[in-house]
């Protein structure tokens, strides 16, 4: 079993140093697929683990990196040894995780307004959260898509652009831009300048320009006049201005209740958000338990099958048969499903089944001649626990159970069950001749 788990560790490791080579080049894609590989050979690799949650985080899938971590912080709980528990409370106290959550969370929208044609509410979506997540590479990818589909490729070259910055093995990227390529004529789009919106008329021949005329007033007529404008000035003030003002002053205050009202919804619209991405977090992490422990079950079962068969095989080859038979017999081979672990039950049942049954029954035969009859029934009863309709063990026994043991009963249902093993042989022995017969 050490040599194993050395040879799975060995393998598992040098997936990963592909891994780091891979990402150190910006080569995300490729080194995903090598981590993937080294947690199949050993899921115990925190290293691998923690390595394929950063690169889930660099491409804006922020769940998937905390479920990395979680199970990595859960299977190597040295804080010294595994950094997973310190990144866990970094990303979760980073002011930018909440809109790393809400853009994964306008992702998933878009898919599903894609799915029911509203492509330019899935573009409204994308555009979103691409604006809360820079770096979510997935977002800009379907973007891109859906602007290929409007031909408008320069627009999607650049978000490609920017997933290539990113991970430059997306092959599903890179294949977007080639075809971006082909059909772009220019290379970048140019800024236009607005024109002037301002413009001056020339004066038009008929244009005619009017001398300003003075009019001299006497002094009586000035204090008339003064009078005059001070009490339209009075009236004007009291139905015209006066009404504006108060009407401005309720305005006013009406738009600043409105601004209030407005806040007290935003902010219990980030608290609902809050609570909305508390509730995914906890069920993200319940989600990651539960395959955590699953798969702490599966290694558990999978280390105790191949221990007892790995010992089976071992203590028949050192000569401890009864021992190799009786841990055959309490085995439960129909949970046997792990192809490595089927080749080493297959090896234990040639030898347990092939020759172990029958080296039982002689063990058996010299223990009762030596005069140990209980050694003797109980050699018998395991070799007939492997191969329960063996003559030869079932005469012995009934033998033993009748001379040996005084036991007639036990004898008698023996030698009835050897009768009956032989009828039955013999009716098949006829019903093959028949078909013989017939057939010739």
């Amino acid at each position: 079993m050490e040599e194993f788990e050395y040879i799975t560790k060995k393998i598992s490791n040098q997936f990963y140093d592909k891994a780091l080579e891979r990402a150190n080049m910006r080569d995300l894609s490729s080194a995903t697929l090598y981590l993937k590989k080294s947690l199949k050979f050993n899921k115990n690799n925190f290293k691998s683990r923690n390595l394929l949650a950063l690169i889930f985080y660099e491409v804006g899938a922020t769940t998937d990196a905390l479920v990395q971590w979680i199970i990595s912080r859960d299977i190597h709980k040295d804080p010294t040894y595994n950094p997973a528990k310190d990144t866990i409370i970094v990303v979760q106290n980073e002011k930018d995780t909440p809109m790393a959550f809400e853009s994964i969370k306008q992702y998933n929208e878009a898919i599903d307004n894609i799915e029911m044609d509203r492509y330019d509410l899935a573009l409204m979506k994308l555009y979103k959260s691409i604006e809360l997540n820079q770096n979510n590479v997935k977002s800009m990818t379907l973007l891109s898509i859906l602007l290929l589909l409007r031909n408008d490729h320069i627009k999607a070259g650049a978000f490609l652009r920017k997933c290539q910055k990113i991970d430059i093995g997306n092959r599903l990227v890179n294949d977007l831009m080639d075809y971006t390529l082909k059909n772009t004529k220019r290379k970048e789009v140019r800024e236009k300048k607005l024109s002037n919106i301002y413009s001056i008329r020339k004066l038009e021949s008929d244009d005619a320009i009017l001398p300003k005329i003075y009019i001299k007033l006497s002094d009586n007529q000035k204090v008339i006049f003064v009078v005059i404008g001070m009490l339209l000035g009075i009236l004007a003030y009291t139905m015209i201005i006066s009404p504006n003002v108060r009407y401005n002053v309720r305005n006013n205050a009406n738009e600043e209740l409105v601004k209030y009202v407005d806040l007290v919804n935003d902010q219990n619209k980030v608290i609902r958000d809050l609570s909305i991405e508390n509730e995914q977090l906890k069920t993200d992490y319940d989600s990651a338990s539960v395959r955590l422990r699953a798969y702490e079950e599966q290694n558990r079962l999978f280390t105790s099958q191949y221990e007892t068969l790995n010992g089976i095989i071992t203590d028949f080859d050192g000569g401890y048969i009864s021992r190799a038979a009786r841990a055959y017999v309490e085995l439960d081979k129909e949970s046997i499903t792990d192809e490595t672990l089927i080749d080493l039950l297959n090896q234990a049942r040639s030898r347990i089944e092939g020759i172990g049954a029958k080296r039982l029954t002689e063990l058996g035969t010299e223990s009762w001649n030596g005069g140990n009859k209980q050694a003797a029934l109980a050699y018998y009863q395991l070799s007939l626990s492997i191969n329960p309709n063996d003559p030869e063990t079932m005469w012995l026994l009934a033998r033993l159970y009748q001379n040996g043991l005084s036991q007639s009963q036990k004898a008698n249902e023996l030698f009835d069950k050897i009768n009956i093993n032989i009828q039955i042989h013999d009716m098949h022995q006829e019903q093959e001749k028949q078909e013989d017969t017939k057939w010739s």
